[in-house]
C-alpha cells in the first residue's frame, strides 16, 4: 500500500525530534496504561496503515508508522518502555517524500541497530536514484534518535508499489526482498547506488507472493507469504538454498493484510492467520495449527514473541468487534481461556502488537473517538490469573476449608495474595493455598486473586442455607 501526495525535494540527511505543536497535550512524560487508549504523536493527519514494532534485546519497544503531512508524507519513530513510558517522536526521513509504502520492516540488530525496509520515491524524478530503484532503508545507530537513508537498496525493483521485508543474517549481512504477483525476489548483502543497475535478485515464480514477511531461525531463512495461485499460506526457505514451499493447513488469502510472523525460541517460524473464521498460531516445521480461544470472527491478527518464549496475539475485526488480546505460554500452546477485550474506537484501521516483557504487552491501532483526530494510540494489556476455589459452595452454620489454585498460561502462580471474607493466604510455589472460613451465614463470599503484573482474578463462593 502506497501513500501519494504532492512532490517534495529530498536531501539525505539524519533526522531531528519531533517537536509537539501549540496546544498538544502530550507531558514530560507521557505513558502508555492499560486503563486508556493513549495517542503516541500529535498529529492529525495519519495515513491508515498499521504500524510496525520491535523489541530489542534490551527490551526497549521501537515502532515506527506512516503519518501524511503538508507536501507528503514520512514516517515516525518513537519508543515504549516496559514501564509503558514513550520515548521522544521522530522523524525517520529528513523530507517528506511523495509516496512510500506501508507496513514496513523495521529490525534491531544484535549491536541494538535499527533498519526499516521502504519503498517510494520522494518526486517522481526516474533520474533520482530514490526513485523506485528497490527496497530502501533507513538506519539509526542511536536508537531512533536520529537516522540515516544510505545511497543503496537491499533488493532491485523498478515497481511502484508493494511492501518490503529484510531480515539480519548470522554473519551481520543483510538479506532484503519482496512480494508480488510475479512470486517472492531477494537478494544478500546491500547494493550500492553504482551496483544497482546491473544486480539481479534470486527469486521463486511458481507462486504469487502477498504479504510476504521473511523470518530468520537458527541457520535458516523463510519467507511466508499469501498466493492467490496456490490459494492459502505458504512458508519457504529461501537462504542458504531455496526450498520446497511448505502449505499451511487450509485456505486463506488476504493480500491486504500483512503476515503476522515470528520467530519462537525452541519452535521457529510462528504465523497467525483465519482459519475457518478462527484465529489460529501455524506452527511452521511442525506444519500443525492451535486455535487461539475466544478469536472468532477477527480479520487481522497479530503477533508478538518473548526471548523466553511467550507469546501475545492480538486480533481485531469488524465495526463493532472489541479489540483483544491473549497471551500464550512460555512452552507448548496453552492460551488464555478467554481473551483479555478493549473498548473499541468509533474508527479503527488496523492493529499491532509489541510485548517488552511476558506480564506486559502494548496495542496499537490506527483510530480515533468521535471529534478527535484519526491518530497511532496505544493500551496496554497485563497478563492474566485464573483464581479456583474448592469447594466453591457449602452449608452455612459450619466452619469450611477452601483450597485456592492461582494459575496462568504456563502454570501455578507462586507468591499470589487471594483475599476472601476478610482472610487472606499466599500462594506456594504450585500457586495454592487455604483459607478457612469460620461457621458463616448464608450468602456470598467474593474471592480475589491478585499479584504485581497480573490483571487481578475473581472468583464467587456461595454458603448455602
Amino acid at each position: 500500500m502506497f501513500t501519494r501526495s504532492a512532490t517534495v525535494l529530498l536531501t539525505v540527511a539524519v533526522t531531528a525530534a519531533l517537536a509537539a505543536p501549540p496546544g498538544s497535550a502530550r507531558g514530560a512524560d507521557p505513558r502508555v496504561t492499560s486503563r486508556a487508549w493513549t495517542s503516541l504523536a500529535p498529529a492529525s493527519t495519519p495515513n491508515f496503515a498499521q504500524a510496525s514494532a520491535v523489541r530489542a534485546a534490551d527490551g526497549l519497544q521501537h515502532v515506527v508508522w506512516i503519518v501524511d503531512e503538508p507536501g507528503g508524507a514520512n514516517y515516525f519513530h518513537t519508543t515504549i518502555d516496559a514501564n509503558g513510558r514513550q520515548g521522544a517522536v521522530t522523524r525517520v526521513l529528513p523530507t517528506t517524500w511523495g509516496q512510500l509504502s506501508t507496513p514496513v520492516d523495521l529490525e534491531a540488530d544484535a549491536a541494538g541497530v535499527l533498519r526499516m525496509s521502504f519503498r517510494g520515491t520522494p518526486d517522481g524524478d526516474s533520474s533520482n536514484f530514490f526513485t523506485y530503484r528497490g527496497v530502501y532503508s533507513a538506519v539509526s545507530t542511536d536508537g531512533g534518535a536520529t537516522w540515516a537513508v544510505p545511497r543503496e537498496v537491499l533488493a532491485v525493483t523498478d515497481a511502484s508499489g508493494g511492501g518490503s521485508t529484510f531480515v539480519n543474517l548470522p554473519d551481520g549481512s543483510i538479506l532484503g526482498g519482496f512480494g508480488d504477483t510475479g512470486g517472492f525476489h531477494w537478494h544478500v548483502g546491500t547494493i550500492s547506488e553504482a551496483a544497482e543497475p546491473t544486480t539481479t535478485n534470486s527469486e521463486f515464480t511458481d507462486h504469487d507472493a502477498g504479504a510476504a514477511a521473511l523470518i530468520s531461525t537458527g541457520s535458516a531463512v523463510y519467507v511466508l507469504y499469501q498466493s492467490i495461485r496456490g490459494d492459502g499460506v505458504y512458508a519457504r526457505q529461501v537462504w542458504p538454498s531455496l526450498g520446497a514451499a511448505i502449505r499451511a493447513p487450509g485456505g486463506f488469502t488476504n493480500p491486504g493484510q500483512p503476515m503476522a510472523v515470528v520467530n519462537r525460541p525452541g519452535v521457529g517460524p510462528v504465523a497467525a492467520y483465519m482459519l475457518d473464521d478462527e484465529v489460529v498460531l501455524w506452527d511452521v516445521l511442525a506444519n500443525q495449527v492451535h486455535r487461539v480461544r475466544g478469536m472468532g470472527g477477527a480479520s487481522a491478527p497479530e503477533l508478538a514473541v518473548l526471548p523466553d518464549g511467550h507469546l501475545w496475539v492480538a486480533a481485531v475485526g469488524p465495526i463493532g468487534y472489541a479489540p483483544r488480546a491473549s497471551r500464550v505460554a512460555a512452552r507448548g500452546w496453552n492460551v488464555d481461556r478467554r481473551p483479555t477485550l478493549l473498548p473499541d474506537m468509533v474508527n479503527s484501521f488496523g492493529v499491532s502488537v509489541s510485548a517488552s516483557t511476558a506480564l506486559r504487552a502494548e496495542m496499537l491501532m490506527i483510530g480515533n473517538d468521535n471529534g478527535d483526530p484519526i491518530q497511532l494510540n496505544a493500551r496496554s494489556v497485563a497478563a492474566q490469573l485464573v483464581l479456583k476455589a474448592t469447594p466453591r459452595r457449602w452449608a452455612s452454620g459450619r466452619a469450611q476449608t477452601v483450597v485456592f489454585t492461582v494459575t496462568d498460561v504456563d502454570g501455578g502462580v507462586a507468591r499470589a495474595r487471594v483475599r476472601a471474607g476478610g482472610e487472606r493466604c499466599t500462594t506456594n510455589g504450585a500457586g495454592r493455598c487455604t483459607i478457612r472460613f469460620a461457621a458463616r451465614r448464608p450468602g456470598r463470599v467474593a474471592a480475589r486473586a491478585t499479584k504485581t503484573g497480573y490483571d487481578e482474578a475473581t472468583v464467587r463462593l456461595t454458603v448455602r442455607r
